[in-house]
């Protein structure tokens, strides 16, 4: 017990805890002072603890987790997609223009209209044959609705989904956007739907992994300020750490305008859920990267600088990508939209260099990898000869195929896994059902512990849920026929578990202080609605937090405990 104090400040008791240590015990009870666990045990273990200052908290038998750390969690996306109004639940076009038409009756004539996608969050899927028109509303259907006002539906951020991204502007929105019949596309991926006459029907199609159609065609539209992203990071903190979510990693990386939304909360003390963020750059030059990274070495180098609540750790680099979608991304910046990170194209060569710089400063590397593995693979070998690497927790993002091969040298590399089970098997397995064999190394969770390869879960904010990840990890279901794809890759439940809290803290070499409850560790924790261990597989995604701690402070609380 700590110096100077004769008891808990808080104590959990007629529980089930599950501790998430290296025996994965399960206790009744825990005892909380300050940040820190100071004990854990029996309930006449902890109750000897208790002071008439103590808050002692009854669970009712409900189970305790460890708080989920989320290592792609893009945090502030959520509060931004309350800022426009939702066509959720839409049907019909009609049900589209009643929305709109609501909009436009308390905005001034000239204002802008803008909507969040069509389709229901967070998967935005099965677009547009959700409707009953079997189309997307064109300029003339969002006319008759807000004939006074530029009218912008966004298109998906596809990520969220598969491309295309489709976004439908009114004919007031495309005037001032200035399309009309003589407007190039700024590229082949880029489509003006036009009607037989040759005009543009206001559909707007985009064929882009990430959008451009904000930046190009459509870079009049309203964009978010600093001071909405500051409120909506405010707002996705409190949904994250409804669902028992008390830790980020941003792996995919971070832009300046959004690290200035963080810093500016941690000024205030008023972040409720820990971020590790990573930089995302967009170098004009090596050189230019060699200034950077020599600036940061001292404070971005190896674990990161910062504290408990706010680190920052290492660079994002994007591998390859598209010419077109960077060079139109850039123009914006330090905008960055719905991203929130910068998105360089970085061919084989200059990947090599930068990787190369960032070893030689001891920064950390993070790249997202899906078809190019063993590409990836052979440049960090390359840089490991010369300079190691084994030990500074590199990590490959969206992880997808892997072979034994690929396995033994992202282990003999010292490098972590990052997986998002819920997008690669739920939403996008349909592409594997007829090929088992390639489903059976697909997101090959057993395989990585097989290996003794570390590996954690990220929810990439689709949705944010952690429970519906690791419903996937556990069932491997596929969305349209629920069939289970690499029966022999499911984890059980607790090893889910383990990789959400144990294995994210992992990524920020912050094993030792906080993913499992166990004395001496801050005292980050989830309370459940239900028991996860005793729950139907079908209802773990229902499962959400009704009591959240943070570093020992309440920072979300049902009525009723």
């Amino acid at each position: 017990m700590p110096q100077g104090r004769t008891g808990a400040d808080v104590i959990l008791q007629n529980g089930k805890i599950l501790t998430v240590d290296r025996n994965d015990i399960i206790l009744q009870a825990i005892a909380v002072i300050g940040d820190k666990i100071a004990a854990t045990g029996s309930d006449n273990d902890i109750r000897s603890l208790s002071r008439p200052h103590t808050v002692s908290i009854d669970l009712q038998g409900r189970t305790v987790i460890p708080g989920i750390i989320d290592i792609h969690a893009h945090m502030d996306r959520e509060g931004l997609k309350r800022i426009y109004p939702s066509l959720e639940g839409a049907r019909s076009i009609a049900d589209i223009q009643d929305i709109i038409r609501e909009s436009a009756n308390s905005a001034q004539p000239g204002e802008w209209i803008t909507t969040m996608p069509v389709g229901d969050p967070p998967n935005y899927a099965d677009v547009p044959t959700n409707l009953t028109d079997g189309r997307y509303p064109n300029r003339r259907d969002l006319d008759r609705a807000a004939p006074q006002n530029p009218v912008y539906i966004r298109g998906i951020w596809t990520p969220w989904n598969v491309p295309p991204s489709v976004g439908m502007a009114n004919s007031r929105a495309l005037e001032l956007a200035g399309i009309d019949r003589d407007t190039k596309t700024p590229d082949s991926s880029v489509t003006i739907d036009r009607d037989e006459n040759g005009d543009p029907t206001g559909i707007l199609i985009d064929e882009g992994r990430f959008p451009s159609l904000e930046f190009t065609l459509m870079n009049v539209a309203p964009r978010f300020s600093h001071a909405q992203r500051v409120e909506a990071l405010k707002h996705s903190m409190k949904l994250y750490n409804a669902v028992g979510t008390t830790g980020s990693y941003e792996g995919h990386g971070v832009a300046p305008e959004v690290l200035d939304v963080y810093k500016e909360l941690w000024d205030r003390d008023e972040l409720t859920v820990r971020a590790r963020l990573v930089l995302s750059p967009t170098f004009k030059s090596i050189a230019e990267a060699n200034q950077e990274m020599e600036r940061w070495s001292h404070s971005a180098s190896g674990g990161g600088f910062g504290d408990d609540m706010l680190k920052t750790s290492g660079y994002y680099f994007n591998y390859r990508g598209s010419r077109y979608i960077s060079q139109a991304r850039s123009s914006g910046l330090p905008y960055t939209g719905w991203a929130g990170f910068s998105q360089a194209y970085n061919a084989p060569g200059r990947f090599r260099r930068l990787v190369r710089l960032a070893a030689q400063y001891n920064l950390r590397v993070n790249t997202i990898v899906r078809d190019q593995l063993d590409e990836v693979l052979r440049i960090f070998e390359e840089v490991h000869q010369d300079i190691p690497i084994d030990a500074r927790r590199w990590t490959l993002g969206h992880t997808r195929d892997t072979t034994p091969g690929e396995l033994d040298r992202i282990r003999k590399l010292g490098l972590i896994i990052e997986t998002i089970p819920l997008t690669e098997l739920w939403l996008r397995g349909r592409a594997l059902l007829d090929s088992p064999e390639i489903a059976a190394h697909t997101v090959a969770h057993r395989d990585y512990l097989a290996k003794n390869i570390p590996f954690g879960f990220g929810t990439d904010n689709k949705p944010f849920n952690p429970f519906e990840t690791l419903w996937s990890a556990v069932t491997r279901q596929e969305r349209h026929t629920s069939q289970v794809l690499g029966p022999g890759q499911c984890l059980s439940r607790l090893e889910a578990l383990r990789a959400f809290t144990l294995g994210g803290a992992y990524f920020s070499f912050d094993e030792r202080l906080r993913g499992s409850l166990e004395a001496g560790k801050l005292a980050d924790l989830a309370v459940l609605s239900e028991d996860l261990l005793e729950i139907p597989d079908d209802r773990i995604p229902e499962l959400r937090s009704v009591l959240t701690m943070v570093g020992g402070k309440i920072v979300h609380r049902d009525e009723g405990i």
